[in-house]
């Protein structure tokens, strides 16, 4: 591992994994989130470590890799699929309470530190999508549109992507009325109108503004003893 850590610009010129190895790291670790906008649900990330040299033009997976958002649901859930059995993987998450407590930008980084620390290996140097690191002991490389520049960053927004719309269905089985089977907990017409007629769920960030215009006004402190009771 090199002694230092070089200058690293938030926009490479070229391939952030190129730049890296020329510095002399050999374990690079790509980091990505899915869920900083929707209403409900945590934020996840994951952390992704490829095998040496992989990620170049030359070595790549049998798969197309892209920005998470760039590829169907069946191409995310084939690469997905592909990238555990060849790399190593870690995946962190933010609940909505810890988001609402902390802000979504310090969940993320949350997230993110619990990705990295999930690696059943050490990297030496973290490629993070975004201009924002997390609190970590290893050096990290914030790396703006990394998930469209570096192959390692696609890889850990797929897996973090995947990650998330798998738990949001599995949420949709526990509470069917909210349909996060089909938004995933992102602000829709469907899920507006369920916060209308249901209100939100423990899932949802109460420090969104949809989600908190939607939550019952409390009463005033001077009528709060009355608050409930029946006319007489």
């Amino acid at each position: 591992m090199p002694r230092r850590l070089p200058h690293l610009p938030q926009r490479p010129p070229r391939l952030p994994e190129s730049i890296a190895r020329a510095a002399g790291f050999r374990l690079i670790a790509g980091v990505d989130e899915a869920g900083r906008g929707p209403w409900a649900g945590p934020v996840v990330a994951a952390a992704v470590v490829l095998p040496h040299g992989w990620g170049s033009r030359r070595a790549r997976l049998p798969v197309r890799i892209d920005d998470s958002k760039a590829l169907t649901a069946r191409q995310r859930d084939r690469a997905f699929e592909c990238i555990l059995r060849c790399a190593q993987v870690g995946v962190g998450l933010a609940c909505a309470e810890e988001i609402d407590q902390r802000n979504i930008l310090q969940a993320t980084l949350l997230a993110m530190a619990r990705a990295i620390g999930d690696l059943p290996i050490h990297p030496e140097l973290i490629l993070v999508d975004g201009p924002a690191a997390p609190h970590v002991e290893i050096p990290c490389w914030p790396v703006i549109h990394g998930d469209a520049l570096s192959y390692v960053i696609a890889c850990a927004s797929i897996v973090a992507k995947v990650t998330r719309d798998r738990l949001m269905r599995f949420y949709h089985r526990l509470l069917p009325h909210y349909a996060f089977d089909e938004h995933k907990g992102y602000g829709t017409s469907r899920h507006c109108l369920a916060l209308t007629q249901w209100g939100p769920s423990l899932l949802h960030r109460a420090s969104f503004r949809p989600v908190a215009l939607s939550m019952p006004v409390a009463p005033p402190a001077d009528l709060a003893p009355l608050a409930g009771q029946k006319g007489r």
